[in-house]
């Protein structure tokens, strides 16, 4: 992954953005306290509508948890 995202979690972490992230973060653990997920799709109807800026700002807040 490149320097070219946008990590919210790590550049803006007090703003509402940061928190939505950190909300699914938490939302995803709950489902997973039985099994832990093993994989975690996110698509969307077109391009460009922000699935890598999700997948990386997820991946960030998971890390800093």
């Amino acid at each position: 992954m490149g320097s070219d995202y946008y990590l919210v979690v790590k550049q803006e972490p007090k703003s509402p953005a940061a928190e939505a992230i950190r909300s699914l973060r938490t939302n995803l653990q709950y489902v997973s306290l039985d099994r832990p997920l093993k994989h975690v799709m996110v698509t969307s109807a077109g391009p460009d509508e922000g699935k890598t800026s999700i997948v990386a700002n997820l991946a960030a807040s998971l890390a800093e948890s």
